[in-house]
């Protein structure tokens, strides 16, 4: 009997559930920034390399006069375009941010509980709490049933 009584009181003063809930919250959030940002790096990255690559190709295939010394510049300055790697680094970089940035303001509203039951105490931590719950339940009858969401041209 004292061990259940000790257990409960712990709980109940120290707010470790809300708090984990919290914690398990910006995790979910942050695990998916961050794939959305790996993703959005390589898409930012990928984009900005096919645009310069093109200027400096379309740069070699157009001549304004016959000289041959400037066709062998404008080879020499596509080849180095398509030998570089650090404006793919920082454009990864760029990317990255951009994605990761989106996904937190897209998922906002978890962010703002999690954070919410992480840092706060007492009755402010628990409605957090609380909030994650019914966002949660709200998120699985929407993803996994299909409520609320609208029916496609093919359903009737």
């Amino acid at each position: 009997m004292n061990i259940g009584r000790s257990v409960s009181r712990f709980f109940r003063n120290n707010n470790l559930i809300t708090k984990g809930i919290g914690l398990v919250t910006l995790g979910c959030v942050g695990y998916d920034a961050h794939h959305i940002g790996k993703i959005q790096a390589d898409m930012y990255a990928s984009e900005k390399d096919v645009s310069s690559t093109a200027y400096y190709l379309n740069n070699t295939l157009y001549s304004t006069n016959m000289s041959k010394i400037q066709d062998k510049i404008k080879e020499a300055s596509y080849q180095m375009e398509l030998d570089q790697g650090y404006k793919r680094f920082f454009n990864e970089g760029i990317g990255y941010v951009k994605g990761f940035c989106s996904m937190l303001v897209s998922h906002c509203v978890p962010f703002a509980l999690g954070l919410g039951a992480l840092l706060t105490k007492g009755l402010p931590a628990k409605l957090s709490a609380f909030g994650i719950g019914i966002y949660a339940g709200y998120e699985f009858l929407k993803n996994f049933f299909g409520w609320g969401v609208p029916r496609g041209p093919l359903d009737s």
